[in-house]
């Protein structure tokens, strides 16, 4: 369940980060558009660029409000706060959950292989899985910077590629760790089953 609520969570903070930002203005009945919290965080998107799109407006009404100029930072600040508190609670149900397979894994026998096997499997899955995210989240946030002088020397498609090149080993320390949670597993099925079959031959009486 806690595994569930993470995922959730997540989504919810993905969804607040990246969805436009509206801000209206009672007095003359006018929306406009702020990009979203994502934008702000990457600097696609600030004091500037709203500034500039306010004294762009065609309406001499809306150009003097200043409704960007105004608004935006106070909701996009709002929007940012909402998906980091929806990140903290993914966060802690993540490790929730881990503490909950912890005790899980502690029914195994400690000297059992396959238990071993599992535990070593598990660590090297969650290592790889954090690795691959934090290493994802790197590639967006660097390809999404506005300001970056590193698109001077080249295109974002390139970046983008390499950081998913990059990412390759952390994919590959993700899948093996789930080829060994499969190998602990099939072999403490197996070990269960010959000792469920040597319990019952040790109870069947001699003749």
């Amino acid at each position: 369940m806690a595994a569930v609520s993470a995922i959730v969570f997540a989504a919810l903070s993905a969804a607040v980060l990246t969805t436009q930002v509206e801000v209206a203005d009672p007095v003359i009945d006018v929306t406009r558009t702020c990009g979203s919290a994502f934008d702000g965080v990457v600097d696609r998107s600030g004091w500037e660029i709203w500034w500039a799109r306010d004294l762009d407006e065609p309406d001499p009404a809306a150009r003097s409000a200043l409704i960007r100029t105004s608004r935006c930072p106070d909701a996009v600040n709002g929007r940012i706060v909402v998906a980091g508190v929806f990140g903290v609670l993914a966060i802690l149900s993540s490790l929730t959950a881990i503490v909950a397979a912890g005790r899980r894994r502690r029914t195994l026998v400690a000297g059992d292989v396959s238990g071993r096997i599992l535990r070593l499997g598990r660590q090297i899955s969650w290592l790889g899985a954090v690795l691959t995210l934090a290493g994802a989240a790197a590639v967006v946030f660097m390809v999404a910077d506005a300001d970056s002088t590193l698109f001077l020397y080249t295109d974002r498609l390139v970046v983008g590629i390499v950081g998913l090149i990059v990412l390759v080993p952390t994919v590959a320390l993700f899948v093996i760790g789930r080829a060994l949670i499969i190998l602990g597993g099939s072999g403490a099925r197996h070990d269960g089953a010959t000792m469920s079959d040597d319990e019952a031959g040790s109870g069947v009486p001699d003749v």
